[in-house]
């Protein structure tokens, strides 16, 4: 543990030098020490090939993917960050032409192991939070350390196409919620009604969870008394699976009232009030009714931690979080979390 903390004293830029092209990431700077670390910890190494000070599309790049809490704790926590400039001298350059990257250029992330080589293949143009959480996935995979449940779902939540949509009947939407969205590859379960009757809307990834397997598990869940075929590819599915008991949905459901959203975990004012992601809150209320853990598969250390100071903060001034409004936009969750810890006074 010395050897670590020594090396990590070495390489962590400081918050306050931090430049905004590396957003809320602490990168280490000496590329031989975080290859050492690699080698001792097993952790892939995330080097950022950045021009700092940078144009708009590396400042982005900082405000973006660099900046999203979730990514921000995959990339110090699963893996070893590093940032090579690529407008500078020196060691920087050396590194430069060591990896054969070009000078003065936009962002560019590579995964190395502890001999620097490429543990996923080289890509230009990722600058998205969407690709950047597939290749945090990719790079872990590929060196065969495990993926945190937290990490799949946020980049499931964050993947930018259309997720698929399912609808079901069932006698209570409180456990349809509940039992759907714990579901692996679910990324949003809501209440609503369909025709009168209690139901849940899902949205999904069927890279990660067919429909049909969908449907399976909705109906050992007694989560399907109807299956709603939002289309006739749908409804051929379903019928091979509850014939029966699916009808094509040709209105819109109508959303249930907001008292009825996420009922096991609103009670639980410690949770709501964490930075949690929908899909997390979501993810969380699952597991909350079904009584099991939600580190690691819903909610990430660091938020687990945050919890503990939250706690304490409540317990000495309850009212504490009066006015602290959680945003609709995920995109300000950062500066919700900063808003959150500036109240009970607790730093990152």
């Amino acid at each position: 543990m010395l050897f670590v903390s020594l090396i990590l004293s070495s390489i962590l830029v400081a918050d306050d030098a931090r430049p905004p092209e590396l957003g809320r990431v602490a990168f280490g700077s000496d590329l031989d020490a975080a290859l050492a670390l690699s080698k001792s910890s097993g952790k892939p190494v995330f080097v950022l090939f950045d021009e700092i000070p940078g144009c708009a599309t590396c400042k982005g790049f900082g405000r973006g993917p660099l900046s999203n809490p979730l990514l921000v704790e995959a990339i110090e926590t699963l893996f070893v960050p590093m940032v090579i400039h690529n407008n500078v001298g020196g060691a920087d350059a050396a590194a430069l032409k060591r990896f054969n990257e070009p000078a003065w250029n936009n962002p560019v992330v590579r995964f190395l192991d502890a001999h620097g080589t490429d543990v996923v293949a080289r890509a230009d143009g990722v600058w998205s939070e969407s690709g950047i959480a597939d290749r945090l996935v990719a790079a872990l995979t590929s060196a065969h350390r495990d993926v945190p449940g937290w990490l799949m779902l946020a980049r499931d939540e964050l993947d930018e196409t259309q997720p698929a949509r399912a609808v079901f009947s069932m006698s209570c939407f409180w456990e349809g919620q509940g039992r759907l969205g714990a579901i692996e590859g679910v990324v949003d379960a809501r209440p609503c009604f369909v025709n009168g009757s209690e139901a849940c809307e899902v949205l999904f990834r069927p890279s990660r969870v067919s429909y049909s397997a969908l449907v399976k598990r909705a109906r050992e869940l007694e989560c399907a008394g109807t299956v709603w075929a939002v289309d006739a590819d749908q409804e051929k599915q379903a019928n091979a699976i509850a014939n029966g008991n699916v009808k094509h949905l040709s209105s819109p459901v109508r959303p249930a009232p907001d008292s009825d959203d996420l009922r096991s975990l609103k009670p639980d004012t410690l949770l709501m009030s964490l930075p949690l992601t929908r899909a997390q809150r979501v993810r969380a209320n699952g597991l909350r009714r079904a009584g099991e853990e939600l580190e690691g598969k819903a909610i990430t250390h660091r938020q687990v931690v945050l919890a503990a100071y939250v706690k304490g903060a409540m317990g000495g001034r309850p009212e504490v979080l009066e006015g602290l409004e959680y945003p609709s936009d995920a995109r300000k969750l950062a500066e919700y979390e900063d808003q959150l810890r500036a109240r009970i006074g607790q730093q990152h």
